[in-house]
């Protein structure tokens, strides 16, 4: 039987299990588009590139904003906004004027206002659900999204053969009903919102960042999380950038075959978000948890590094993909309980912020790597890596307070 809190998570989860079978499918389609519309590995990498460069650019001043504004309005004209955007995009392909350089800019325009969005559902998790109750609807919130993301990408890149407008005619649905189901939300639901006196005065913006930096540095918890964040998506991005030459060319994978490599680790990822939802119901605390999560990393990445056959790879990632998936749960649920309510959107945001950054920092570090000793080396640095990371949590739980790990302030 399926756990429900409140018709107000219902709509929550429904927005954001909605736009990100839209996101999921939009960013599969737009890799084919690109690769249609040009040859030039330049523009096709820039194209990619939107997909997080808002996040490096804009990220931590929505997340500010977030903070200071109404989150369920800001929410709804955050989904509207996108809505309207993809709508005019969809319009565009229709009547043959699809490009490269529209693409890229519709990219990084959708991007940019997903940044606010991002953070306001972040922000209103908490609100609706009891803190003891995170867990489980994370749970079923990175469950449910996991599945969807299994499907979405071969849909969108399927919708974008059919025709350069469906995505985005997709994507428009999808943003519509989201928009819909935060309309549908009650309105005073935001509770900081509503305890800000009306006469607060003014603040800088650079003062609310720097606030809320200073936040997550003096809670140990956030700091220790920050690091693994940052740390596991730079391996991320070492292992997964050199994972295709080391697949076709030294393992002798069919490129036909590739695609299990993600189906793989998408199945996975999904067991792990359960097997973490099972763990906390059976009273594991989720820091340890998330040490399991970081744990298999090790292993996962060592896997890889040493396969010359398919099944050694194919095992490898889908243990990735487990421990992304045990990761997702905890940590998602340990940052909303653990971040202060006035600077949740805030310190949400800069999760969000750093953990787009490792990806790419780690894939440009990887060909550097991968040039001068080989493409084995890339997934034997994120190994080594992954095991100075976990033995570093470790250590800062031994010398985190009780309180912080039992009962997390939200003052």
């Amino acid at each position: 039987m399926v756990r429900t809190y409140g018709a107000s998570f219902e709509k929550l989860y429904a927005a954001a299990v909605g736009t990100r079978l839209g996101d999921a499918a939009r960013t599969s389609a737009v890799a084919v588009l690109a690769a249609e519309l040009t040859g030039s590995p330049a523009a096709i990498s820039a194209v990619s590139a939107m997909s997080f460069a808002p996040w490096l650019l804009f990220g931590l001043p929505a997340g500010a904003l977030v903070d200071r504004w109404d989150k369920r309005r800001a929410f709804l004209a955050a989904d509207s906004i996108r809505c309207a955007t993809a709508a005019l995009l969809c319009g565009l392909a229709l009547a043959g004027h699809m490009s490269i350089a529209l693409l890229i800019v519709f990219v990084f325009l959708l991007t940019t206002v997903q940044t606010v969005s991002d953070s306001c559902f972040n922000s209103l998790l908490p609100s609706i659900v009891p803190q003891e109750d995170l867990g489980a609807a994370n749970t079923r919130l990175s469950a449910s999204q996991s599945t969807v993301g299994i499907v979405a990408a071969p849909l969108g890149s399927w919708l974008s053969t059919v025709s350069s407008a469906l995505p985005f005619l997709l994507n428009v649905v999808t943003f519509g009903a989201a928009a819909g189901w935060v309309k549908a939300l009650p309105k005073n639901m935001d509770r900081q919102a509503a305890s800000k006196p009306a006469n607060a005065e003014p603040r800088r913006l650079s003062r609310d960042i720097r606030d809320g930096l200073g936040a997550v540095r003096t809670r140990g918890l956030l700091s220790a999380l920050l690091l693994c964040v940052s740390v596991n998506n730079f391996c991320n991005g070492l292992n997964s950038a050199m994972l295709p030459l080391l697949a076709i060319r030294s393992v002798g994978l069919h490129p036909a075959a590739f695609g299990a490599l993600a189906g793989s680790s998408a199945a996975c990822m999904v067991a792990g978000n359960l097997l973490a939802g099972r763990l906390a119901a059976h009273g594991t605390p989720h820091h340890h948890v998330a040490g399991l999560a970081i744990g298999l990393k090790l292993p996962g990445f060592l896997l890889i590094c040493a396969a010359h056959s398919p099944m050694p790879l194919i095992l490898g990632t889908a243990v990735l993909g487990l421990a992304t998936g045990l990761w997702n749960v905890p940590s998602s649920t340990l940052l909303m309980a653990s971040a202060p309510r006035e600077m949740i959107g805030r310190t949400m945001a800069l999760f969000r912020t750093v953990s787009v950054a490792g990806m790419p920092l780690g894939a440009l570090a990887s060909g550097l790597l991968a040039s001068m000793t080989g493409v084995r080396s890339s997934s034997l640095a994120a190994a080594l890596l992954s095991g100075v990371v976990l033995l570093g949590y470790l250590r800062s739980l031994r010398h985190l307070p009780t309180p912080e790990l039992t009962s997390p302030a939200r003052k």
